[in-house]
């Protein structure tokens, strides 16, 4: 039998161990799964034994953080939903040991991520008590000794972890986040002795966590590194990174390179490049370090990711949200099926949603996240063959139409326009919109390759779904912008930005948008992008205010602020539009005036709910979804297509 991708999905001998490929799911979970249990909750462990199910060579656990629960912060601070696992309370090991179990099953390495976040302290067993040290003072105000402990705090809990059925761990030294990559890093280390001044000094309490770790687990125990592979100015460089790994390399045997912050470590569209880290792998297996070397950072192509590993750039391939928006990603890899993988559309919702959403972990385009664990309560088999139609061709149309087909059922897809792809139509237009492209190209392709009736340019009407005799009819008729009540908005200069995204080559050099949430932005980065002298006027304080939050929020501000033609003013209530001019009112009820060759409006939509309702009676079954039945999110739209197709 011939293997596609056989470089990806050969194993890897390390320490004792066979890794069946070179695929790992890396340190990472949709973070509400877990709740304030001090133990891997069902809905963690069915996660993660999903991934191991899924093909994942090495399955790595988050849930070592060391009392961070989200008792102790603000809600809307990331680390708060952390996972904390209490190492030392033999009921809580008993539901560890059945995480490491589930992930055997499946040949997979249980390996756990060893995380502290901030304002904590590492625990160290004294008799029958539990000590708890300090970790996150200054790196000058530690002695020798108070080192000496943390260190040995680390390798008594991985220790633990070794006892109870875990073959590796992932210890976090990225992104200056933790005491000993705040020692590591000159950004922070300022110490004149010892432990400060040169690389060698600078990496001994680093290597002192290392030595005693493998020192408590042995050599049949697999040890990985992650770090940022360098440092923003002033920093320790990529060189430094080799120097240190060859201190390191008795220790550890993994190292996974991350990016020098957080959240570029976590690429999205605005991020051009498809793997945006490759280049530290390559110069690291350049070195001549015996560490073996693993690439994070955006992959999910298998094309990809066999010519990384062919090519010797990288020993491992290391991912989060390919195993997350796929359910079966690494079954696919085996069978060289690249055309079936899910595109991530890099949003990070698996991190949260809006910073006023409810706290819920989902995927755009893997509508069961959230709810693996019991996902074969919802779901029933269908009860025969029915005739369905479905009217509407964008996200969640299509998403239904796939569902459906796959659940045996004859099915009909009506679109109005000449193509499919509805509302996300746009993203052909927009550079950092191409995650959204690949997602809409995806499902296209997907209809495609069904037996599936496509009706392009046509109208449907509840007289033709009667003629039809449909079983089932399901309504995805989206929804239309919304016009706000302002003077002048009927002016033929004024368009709305979903026709803005399509139309930038016949727009005047000044222009106007209003209404700075998400859409608005993006409308007027890309119509600034494209040579337009954009300003943005917002009611609220903050622009694109229902962003997602986490690992992204900042990467969409960096990148509205590095386009020179792109203004905004905030707090600002459009009070009319005349004479190719806007008008609008500041904080303090102050009105200006801005000149605009055309405006583009951006104020929310309307869903097509009373033209949806007009198909009740047209079959026995009637459903709506999408954005007929409330404006949504790609996620939204998604999960409702697949829990109403999956219920007929």
């Amino acid at each position: 039998m011939s293997i596609k991708y056989p470089h990806l999905l050969s194993p890897l001998k390390v320490r004792g161990y066979v890794l069946k490929n070179r695929m790992e799911a890396s340190n990472s979970l949709p973070h509400f799964l877990q709740g304030p249990e001090s133990y891997p909750a069902d809905s963690v462990i069915t996660h993660y034994a999903n991934k191991a199910k899924n093909g994942a060579a090495i399955v790595t656990c988050m849930g070592i953080n060391n009392f961070t629960r989200g008792k102790d912060f603000p809600m809307d601070f990331d680390i708060a939903h952390f996972p904390d696992y209490d190492l030392y309370d033999a009921t809580s090991q008993n539901y560890l040991l059945q995480l490491a179990d589930v992930i055997h099953y499946y040949g997979s390495i249980a390996c756990m991520g060893f995380f502290i976040g901030p304002q904590t302290g590492y625990p160290l067993k004294a008799g029958n008590e539990l000590r708890l040290i300090d970790s996150h003072k200054d790196v000058i105000e530690y002695d020798e000794e108070t080192l000496s402990l943390i260190a040995e705090s680390y390798a008594q809990q991985i220790g633990i972890l070794k006892f109870l059925g875990f073959d590796m761990a992932s210890i976090h030294f990225a992104y200056r986040g933790q005491l000993p990559a705040q020692f590591l890093s000159p950004l922070h280390n300022n110490r004149t002795d010892k432990f400060g001044g040169s690389l060698e000094n600078r990496a001994r309490f680093p290597l002192m966590i290392l030595e005693r770790i493998r020192k408590e687990v042995g050599p049949d125990f697999i040890m990985e590194c992650l770090m940022s592979a360098e440092e923003p100015t002033g920093g320790y460089t990529l060189k430094d990174t080799a120097d240190f790994l060859k201190m390191a390399e008795n220790y550890i045997d993994i190292v996974q390179l991350r990016a020098p912050e957080v959240d570029i470590a976590h690429p999205t569209g605005f991020t051009l490049e498809e793997t945006p880290f490759i280049h530290y792998s390559e110069y690291i297996k350049n070195s001549g370090t015996k560490v073996l070397v693993a690439t994070i950072g955006g992959y999910q192509d298998f094309d990809i990711c066999e010519e990384v590993i062919a090519s010797g750039k990288a020993d491992i391939i290391s991912m989060a949200r390919s195993w997350i928006s796929n359910p079966n990603y690494g079954q696919l890899a085996y069978e060289g099926n690249k055309e079936d993988v899910v595109p991530c559309l890099r949003c990070n919702k698996c991190h949260g949603r809006g910073k006023h959403d409810p706290f819920v972990s989902v995927c755009s385009v893997n509508p069961v996240i959230g709810i693996e664990h019991y996902i074969h309560k919802l779901v029933s088999a269908p009860s025969g063959v029915k005739n369905i139609a479905v009217i509407g061709g964008g996200p969640a149309g299509m998403k239904a139409a796939i569902v459906l087909y796959d659940r045996g059922h004859k099915v009909t897809l009506y679109e109005a326009l000449d193509s499919l792809g509805g509302m996300i139509r746009h993203s052909d237009y927009i550079d950092f919109k191409w995650p959204l492209k690949n997602y809409k190209n995806y499902l296209i392709r997907q209809v495609a390759k069904r037996d599936i009736a496509v009706h392009l340019n046509t109208n449907a009407t509840p007289d033709l779904m009667k003629q039809h005799n449909y079983d089932a009819v399901i309504a995805a008729l989206g929804a239309s912008p919304a016009k706000p009540s302002i003077s002048g908005v009927e002016n033929d200069y004024v368009i709305f930005a979903t026709d803005a995204f399509m139309a930038s080559d016949a727009l005047g050099k000044n222009i106007v948008v209003i209404g700075g949430g998400e859409v608005g932005v993006e409308a007027g980065m890309h119509l600034a992008k494209k040579g337009h002298n954009v300003t943005v006027l917002e009611m609220r304080d903050i622009l694109a205010a229902d962003s997602t939050l986490i690992h992204y929020r900042t990467m969409f501000e960096d990148a509205w602020k590095a386009i020179p033609d792109f203004h905004y003013i905030l707090n600002a209530r459009c009070s009319g539009i005349a004479d190719h001019f806007v008008t609008y009112f500041d904080k303090d009820n102050v009105e200006h005036s801005i000149e605009a060759d055309h405006v583009v409006i951006s104020t929310g939509m309307i869903p097509h709910k009373d033209e949806a309702l007009d198909f009740y009676g047209c079959a026995e079954l009637f459903y709506m979804i999408g954005d007929c039945k409330q404006p949504a999110t790609v996620q939204q739209a998604i999960r409702s297509a697949f829990s109403v197709a999956s219920a007929i």
